[in-house]
């Protein structure tokens, strides 16, 4: 019975998150368009979208879109595998401390969509940039921020779920039920992850063909004590919560119901 379950999660799980994704990609990626033009050009978002839109120039919104749309895709089917190899390693291992089985989980799915989305991530905020790119764009740039910040966004669904499943004992939340909570939880907790995550994202996008390269902690401490402007760090985390919100409620809702 074990055994069919995992093979269930195995096929089913993949192709769930991606197309789910895939979908919200498409949605959201003049918010993507918008975050990396702030990152770089320190420009405020409306002055942003009114600049291209003042110059009809409606296409570069959506001129990372592919890129955008494919990784997203990547990253979700890569995430319902990591997902299956969480499965597959509590079923011979079992945890029931729920902040281990969220790191552990996490870990997981940071590691394995690191590992499959860098080379299309890369290429994605290098085409975002675009004229703004002056060196020729390096997986080595930006490995280590991305991979910190998809173990740290990972966490927000995986939370969520863990947290809804918890919280499902109350009278009220019952009442609320079980969708509902977890929707709730999932928004709360992606605003709390997006401002941990949002750093190491800003850190990626400025190493991708920085005109002097940097290892990410030469990066961090050029900003906080070359610039002195540690809000920078969180430049673009307004679009970075419009983000992170749909993705991690459609993921965090995939796993609710298929578990």
């Amino acid at each position: 019975m074990k055994e069919n379950n995992l093979l269930y999660h195995f096929f089913v799980d993949p192709m769930s998150h991606g197309m789910a994704c895939l979908i919200l990609a498409y949605l959201l990626a003049p918010t993507q368009f918008v975050k990396v033009v702030y990152q770089e050009t320190k420009q405020p978002y409306l002055h942003i979208i009114k600049q291209y839109l003042a110059a009809r120039n409606f296409k570069i919104f959506f001129s990372g879109a592919r890129m955008y749309a494919l990784r997203q895709f990547i990253a979700a089917f890569a995430f319902g595998i990591s997902h299956w190899l969480y499965l597959f390693s509590i079923s011979c291992y079992a945890i029931s401390n729920i902040v281990l089985l969220v790191v552990w989980q996490s870990f997981v799915v940071a590691v394995v969509e690191t590992v499959i989305t860098i080379y299309t991530e890369m290429k994605e905020i290098a085409a975002n940039k675009g004229d703004l790119m002056k060196r020729k764009e390096a997986i080595s740039a930006i490995i280590t921020p991305i991979f910190l910040r998809n173990f740290i966004a990972g966490s927000a669904p995986v939370l969520a779920c863990e947290v809804s499943k918890q919280l499902a004992v109350y009278a009220i939340v019952k009442q609320m039920g079980g969708i509902c909570t977890n929707t709730v939880v999932c928004i709360l907790v992606s605003i709390v992850i997006s401002t941990l995550s949002i750093p190491f994202d800003l850190i990626a996008t400025q190493n991708c063909g920085s005109a002097v390269p940097m290892t990410w902690i030469g990066r961090l401490r050029h900003i906080i004590m070359v610039e002195k402007k540690c809000m920078v760090l969180f430049n673009g985390l307004g679009m970075r919560i419009m983000q992170i919100i749909p993705y991690s409620i459609a993921h965090s809702l995939i796993i609710f119901l298929l578990d």
